[in-house]
């Protein structure tokens, strides 16, 4: 089968890896890799028809865990066969889309292996390019929200039947009403906006332009919209504070969030920003602050909510650029700079 996959550094370099990542360069199109095979129950082995492309996914440490790593957690494809002794959910001609747990990224191939509880049924009314460019970024804002910030989950997005026992950093008599979100216009922070909206939240969406993105923003559901220049100069302090920009964004935050407020990022670049910034006196006098970075886990019921407010039309999904996977590379470096379009880079097969 085809497959993008990131070639090791030359002999005479050092080898790859998270604080040497490899460059857009190392990305290519191999064409006789083997195909996997489903060898669990559970397993399914999926035809890729699009995926996503993630900016800093070569930094990452999980692509360095194998030579030759295949990218890739957003799918959208078909069910080609099902592992031995599967009597699950799917079938052969089953049109799915989810997201790859992130230990397994893989989907930058014509064909992957998804667990059961990784896909559910593909909205009927997103093309293929809609269904992938949602799992990874709208689990994420999904978990920020109803799981490390603690929030109930209005009744018909309730998942906690079926997903694993997390420890909410909220209590009940301690609801947050009013949220920043940064990076509202980004991959992520669209999702953000829409489902804090549907949580019935206050929604303050900040972005790099005010003139570019508030109109849009608007109609996801911001009740205010901000530049990052302007957030110390907006009355009132943060319940919940949710960054997906990382560096001097979220350095700022401090400064806005209430004392006992929440602050979490999704940046994958500021995994260590409670100890930096508390070495930097940035957190000082905000020691009952919850302050944390986490990575999305992904689970059928999270995904299965969400696909049920895209089928309604609640949730919208947004598809920057498509690019073939034999593009790869060129859509690695779209991905990783700004841009004025909103939504994912998606990579079709």
């Amino acid at each position: 089968m085809q497959a993008v996959r990131v070639h090791p550094a030359p002999a005479s370099s050092m080898p790859y890896s998270p604080s040497n990542p490899a460059p857009p360069s190392a990305l290519q199109l191999d064409q006789h890799v083997p195909i996997p095979e489903p060898a669990a129950p559970g397993d399914l082995l999926v035809r890729v028809t699009a995926t996503t492309v993630i900016r800093d996914s070569l930094t990452w440490p999980e692509t360095y865990h194998a030579e030759y790593a295949i990218l890739g957690n957003d799918v959208a494809g078909v069910v080609e066969s099902v592992g031995p002794g599967s009597v699950g959910r799917f079938k052969a001609g089953d049109e799915v889309f989810g997201m790859a747990h992130p230990t397994r990224v893989s989907t930058w191939a014509a064909y992957t292996i998804m667990k059961e509880d990784e896909v559910t049924p593909k909205p009927s009314n997103l093309s293929w390019e809609q269904a992938a460019s949602m799992p990874l970024s709208a689990l994420t804002a999904y978990e920020a929200l109803f799981v490390h910030a603690g929030l109930p989950a209005p009744a018909f997005l309730d998942s906690s039947k079926d997903e694993p026992q997390r420890q909410s950093t909220t209590t009940a008599s301690q609801k947050p009403r009013r949220v920043l979100i940064t990076g509202a216009a980004g991959g992520v922070g669209v999702y953000l906006v829409q489902l804090a909206r549907i949580a019935g939240l206050e929604v303050v969406a900040a972005s790099g332009s005010n003139l570019r993105n508030r109109a849009f923003l608007e109609r996801l559901g911001a009740d205010q919209t901000v530049e990052y220049g302007q957030l110390k100069v907006v009355s009132g302090k943060y319940d919940l504070i949710i960054d997906t920009v990382g560096g001097d964004v979220l350095a700022g935050c401090w400064s806005l969030v209430a004392d006992s407020g929440t602050l979490l990022t999704v940046d994958s670049l500021s995994a260590g920003f409670v100890e930096e910034h508390g070495r930097r006196g940035l957190s000082e006098g905000k020691e009952s602050v919850k302050a944390f970075f986490f990575i999305v886990s992904g689970g059928r019921s999270a995904l299965q909510a969400l696909a049920g407010l895209a089928e309604l039309g609640l949730l919208l999904p947004f598809v920057a650029e498509t690019f073939p996977m034999a593009s790869a590379r060129q859509a690695y470096e779209r991905a990783s700079v700004p841009s004025d379009s909103h939504g994912k880079v998606v990579l079709t097969v």
